[in-house]
């Protein structure tokens, strides 16, 4: 089965606009970072605090808070 010129080259053309359309956010978002200076990737995490609840459960209500 032989494809037509006119279908080989609008295939290949949407598989570039495609492409082109998936890459464009990660290379503005590489541009930006360049532009500005920043360097999120070498921040350091938050470390997790442990908080408690300022609710006050009993055994009458079986811990719901209604």
């Amino acid at each position: 089965m032989k494809i037509e010129k006119a279908t080989k080259d609008q295939i290949t053309r949407n598989v570039i606009l495609s492409l082109f359309i998936y890459l464009l956010p990660i290379v503005l978002m590489f541009a930006s970072f360049w532009i500005t200076g920043q360097r999120p990737w070498e921040k350091k995490a938050h470390q997790k605090e442990n908080v408690k609840s300022s609710t006050n459960k009993n055994a009458q209500n079986n811990g719901s808070n209604d």
